[in-house]
């Protein structure tokens, strides 16, 4: 860290040309000391120093001269000594660090000893703010290219840490960034935009890193332009500028905003970097999917599928169950029939048996009338459509009606579940009216809770 110190005046000869030196130089003092001011204002108290403003370009030939202010205003809540200083700063081949200063050593792109402040030391009340001017003097030596350098103002304060008191230095600074003419190089490379390759949400942060090549500070700006799987733009992102060193390089992040993104996109970054070079194109890929939202609905589509395939299976079940028990029907019909015939042959009495072929519609044999015991199929189940006689007294006949009740409900169930009112009303009505003539009243009180939710 160096001071500039004012500059001193060397011996004269004679009398008159010593006075009038002596009246100019402390003219000049004079004026240089009235030239800086202190004004108090109503600031609140925010713990701060602000200085103002907090960088300074500047385009130089070799040998000129320049004058700039700056501002200092304390809002520490009480005075406070501020010390003035010059520091050398450069950039760094990392780029998450975008300055590096030097301390007490000499930078190849340094100005420190360019730089002439009005004051090295001033004390500010609370709310008084400092305005003086900041000399810059570039050598008629210097290099062409950028140089860089901070002034800055410090305070030292007391703290305690760990019950031992210790001194904090406090500062804050204006940054030049001088350009002497020349021979100015101006060259960069873009690297890859940083994206995560996989995100399950967005926002999607993108890091652009540029590498400076050439002898003088750039900054880059210009958009990152985001693609679909399809290759439709989905967003446009501008990119503000941002200042890279010389022999440096520095990242900067944009946000694709936005919370559900899916699939897979293309992020191609446009970036320039002076009037008279074409864009810098680079690019990446990388997949934003929610895969917890994607589990999910996959998952409630196998589940429907699946509970599909079971509807499915089961309304082919219950038919071959139905086509079951009618093969059965007839099978026991037809075993009563010849039961019949066998006892009538004999001269047995008939009442427990099956109702014979006379019985039947489709027999020229007169018959009177059927007991009570003794009803045709289609009284039992209508939808069968079916005429022929069973006894209800017999146990193999009870059991297969009282399975197709069963088979009824499952039925009216199934309709149920598919939205199929209607149908399953009637398999209801008919399950109903069966299990009340086989006296199967265990499922009469759950058919009429059914018939309720259904009306």
């Amino acid at each position: 860290m160096r001071n500039s110190q004012p500059n001193t005046i060397k011996g004269f000869t004679g009398p008159a040309v010593f006075m009038l030196a002596l009246l100019l130089f402390l003219a000049l003092g004079a004026a240089s000391a009235a030239a800086y001011t202190v004004e108090k204002n109503d600031d609140q108290v925010t713990g701060q120093i602000v200085i103002s403003p907090t960088k300074i370009e500047l385009n130089m030939d070799p040998g000129d001269r320049a004058t700039r202010e700056i501002s200092l205003t304390n809002r520490t809540g009480g005075p406070v000594t501020f010390q003035f200083s010059t520091e050398d700063f450069e950039g760094s081949k990392d780029p998450a660090k975008a300055t590096v200063f030097t301390g007490e050593t000499d930078s190849p792109w340094g100005a420190s000893d360019w730089i002439e402040p009005e004051l090295y030391s001033v004390v500010l009340a609370q709310g008084e703010t400092l305005t003086m001017s900041v000399k810059v003097r570039v050598p008629p030596t210097a290099e062409p290219g950028g140089h860089y350098a901070a002034l800055f103002a410090s305070r030292t304060i007391d703290q305690v840490e760990d019950g031992a008191a210790i001194k904090v230095t406090e500062r804050v600074g204006t940054l030049f960034l001088i350009t002497v003419s020349g021979n100015i190089i101006a060259d960069g490379t873009l690297d890859k935009p940083e994206v995560k390759l996989f995100s399950e949400y967005g926002p999607v942060d993108i890091g652009l890193v540029f590498n400076n090549n050439g002898n003088v500070h750039v900054k880059p700006t210009g958009k990152v332009v985001i693609r679909n799987m399809f290759g439709q733009t989905v967003a446009d992102i501008p990119v503000e500028e941002w200042v890279v060193l010389p022999e440096s390089s520095r990242r900067t992040v944009v946000e694709w905003s936005g919370k559900y993104h899916f699939g897979r996109y293309t992020a191609t970054a446009e970036i320039g970097y002076s009037e008279d070079r074409s864009l810098l194109l680079s690019q990446t890929s990388f997949w934003v999917i929610p895969w917890k939202i994607v589990l999910a609905v996959l998952t409630g589509l196998l589940a429907i599928l699946i509970f599909a395939i079971l509807i499915r299976k089961r309304s082919t079940g219950d038919k071959e169950t139905r086509s079951q028990l009618e093969a059965e029907l007839e099978r026991l019909r037809a075993e009563k029939a010849g039961q019949y015939a066998a006892a009538q042959a004999h001269g047995a009495p008939t009442d427990a048996v099956m109702g014979t072929p006379s019985t039947m519609p489709d027999s020229n044999l007169g018959q009177p009338a059927l007991p009570e015991t003794r009803v045709a199929l289609n009284e039992i189940f209508p939808s069968m459509n079916d005429t022929r006689v069973v006894d209800l007294n017999d146990p193999d006949t009870i059991k297969l009606v009282r399975e197709m009740v069963y088979s009824q409900l499952d039925m009216a169930r199934m309709h149920i579940k598919e939205g199929h009112a209607t149908e399953a009303r009637s398999n209801l009505l008919e399950a109903r009216a069966a299990a009340q003539r086989i006296g199967l009243l265990s499922e009469i009180g759950p058919i009429d809770d059914m018939l309720k939710y259904l009306s």
